[in-house]
């Protein structure tokens, strides 16, 4: 019965995913049809009927709705717009100065919204239209965005993350706090590929008007409150004043009042952030329910123990079996959502990342980065894909502009790789030794 499950499952879900069914609907079948075959009917149903409310009603799975509910208030409100042109600016009248802001802002709405698709467009809403205005070259404006906005999954507080959490059992503060630094690095480094691109081709990201000081500290002065709601958000977290979920809902509240007051939001732009946030949630809670159920599936089979058992006894040693997992990673990123991704191989990989002794949490920094690399990679990137059709553009396009960032985002990854103490030291150093 047991490998009559595993075929039933595993093969039912490859061929749910190929015929275009949602990755979160594809794994609730799946893994229904596995424990149906495993169990028989009634003690699979009693646990599929029980754990669709149980996983979907935790308390930590909260914090998604309402993080997602923050980022699309301020995007209904006017409010990233004005972090945008803050960011313009500081650093307009430099030469590529428009794609330093992009990425200055993309590390801000990714503390907003934790999520790179969601920033990906609420950039590219902004950043498109001003590029234009300016004469920046599409090609490299679009890749630029695109490159900005996988910075969101890990900025605090990333949905990617608080997932990974749950799935691993680990601290949403420790993923938070360890994300920090890679996060802010990816940043240095993208603004460092636009200035090389600005010297190599000036005409491309020439230069933007000047600002005064005065208009610049006009500006901060606009965006001095926002950037404390979201300061706020995720300093209480790290100092005991509020879980990620009580941290989220503060967020909400803060974030929505400063819509209220300083920008555009009235009641048909709240319901529009309502439903765009509600509409985001149910898409992520059926990939979670699925994930879920498929899990157990898994464990009813032991094939994440057989996994672990096979590739440990490999001839190849930690570092070079991780080297081939994250190849896999790019290449699954490249064709799925990364939040698929995530919940389908993270309880099968992670015993063998015990297994080998590598530290959890500078793994989930290692496995976002790569799946964000895979976002930006042909042919499927996804991000690229959102760009694209902001700007009614062909996708190919994008593609044509993104290999310096990509080039710059796999060199990133090397390094973090090789020097986990970048990502380690800081959740070290705010909680304690892990």
């Amino acid at each position: 019965m047991v490998t009559a499950g595993i075929l039933v499952g595993l093969l039912g879900l490859a061929l749910l995913l190929v015929i275009g069914t949602p990755a979160g609907l594809a794994m609730l079948i799946a893994g229904t049809g596995g424990l149906l075959t495993v169990y028989g009917p009634d003690a699979a149903l009693m646990y599929v009927g029980t754990s669709m409310y149980r996983e979907a009603a935790n308390f930590v799975l909260l914090a998604i709705p309402l993080f997602l509910f923050m980022g699309a208030l301020g995007s209904q409100g006017g409010l990233w717009e004005r972090l945008f042109a803050w960011a313009y600016a500081l650093v307009g009248r430099i030469g590529g100065g428009l794609g330093m802001a992009i990425v200055g802002a993309g590390a801000v709405l990714g503390a907003a919204s934790g999520s790179s698709t969601a920033n990906a467009a609420a950039l590219g809403k902004v950043a498109i239209k001003e590029s234009q205005r300016y004469g920046y070259e599409r090609r490299t404006v679009l890749a630029c965005i695109a490159s900005s906005a996988t910075v969101a999954v890990m900025i605090p507080p990333s949905i990617t993350l608080i997932v990974y959490a749950l799935l691993t059992e680990t601290s949403v503060a420790r993923l938070f706090a360890a994300g920090i630094v890679p996060g802010l690095v990816t940043c240095v480094a993208l603004i460092g590929v636009v200035a090389v691109l600005a010297r190599l081709r000036p005409e491309s990201l020439p230069k933007g008007p000047r600002f005064t000081v005065r208009e610049q500290l006009s500006r901060t002065r606009e965006v001095a409150p926002i950037v404390g709601v979201i300061g706020l958000v995720i300093i209480g977290i790290y100092v005991g004043l509020y879980t990620p979920t009580e941290a989220a809902a503060v967020g909400v509240l803060g974030i929505g009042v400063l819509a209220a007051l300083l920008g555009k939001l009235r009641m048909p732009q709240l319901f529009a952030a309502a439903r765009e946030a509600a509409e985001t949630t149910g898409m992520i809670f059926l990939i979670i329910v699925g994930a879920f159920v498929f899990g157990r599936f898994m464990s009813a089979t032991q094939i994440p123990q057989d996994f672990t058992d096979a590739v440990s006894g490999l001839p190849l040693g930690p570092y070079p079996t991780l080297v081939i997992l994250l190849c896999v990673y790019v290449v699954l990123g490249a064709f799925m959502d990364q939040l698929a991704i995530q919940v389908l191989t993270i309880p099968i990989v992670f015993p063998l990342i015990e297994t080998f002794g590598f530290d959890p949490y500078w793994f989930a920094i290692i496995f976002v980065k790569t799946v964000e690399i895979g976002l930006l990679t042909p042919p499927l990137g996804l991000n690229v894909f959102v760009i694209a059709g902001l700007a009614k553009v062909p996708v190919q396009e994008g593609f044509r502009g993104i290999w310096p960032f990509l080039i710059a985002d796999a060199a990133l990854l090397a390094v973090l790789v090789a020097v986990p103490e970048i990502t380690l030291w800081l959740p070290d150093l705010l909680l304690g030794a892990g």
